[in-house]
């Protein structure tokens, strides 16, 4: 399964949230081929706990087993739109724009940001 992975998921996987390992496996084990918007990636590394090396360190090993994918016109012009459109607020309009723009259905917990949007979302737990 191909698909956008949105931070908090990230979040869950690096606090070692059980239900979350299991998507750590599947990355791993080939099940899952993740995908992740340079947002969340600034997201992450905006941590306070990313003061400490070792925590930047995860950061970076957990986000290098996914592909990154970068902003680029496209993606910022879906962003505007969704912006405009749904109000949504803009780190949450660009994480969609690319999960939109890639075709690609978005992982995450917080369904409500995203559900209003014209995007799959799949929710992995609880």
């Amino acid at each position: 399964m191909r698909v956008l992975i949105d931070t908090d998921i990230f979040i869950d996987i690096l606090r070692e949230y059980p239900p979350s390992l299991k998507i750590l496996k599947g990355i791993i084990n080939g099940k899952i081929i993740g995908y992740f918007s340079v947002i969340s990636e600034a997201e992450l590394l905006s941590g306070k706990e990313c003061k400490q090396t070792e925590k930047r360190k995860a950061v970076i090993e957990l986000l290098s087993l996914c592909t990154k994918i970068k902003i680029d016109n496209k993606i910022a012009e879906i962003a505007g739109k969704l912006r405009r459109n749904f109000g949504v607020n803009l780190d949450d309009g660009f994480i969609a724009a690319t999960a939109i723009s890639s075709k690609l259905p978005l992982m995450t917990r917080n369904v409500k940001d995203f559900k209003k949007l014209p995007l799959k979302v799949i929710k992995p737990y609880e």
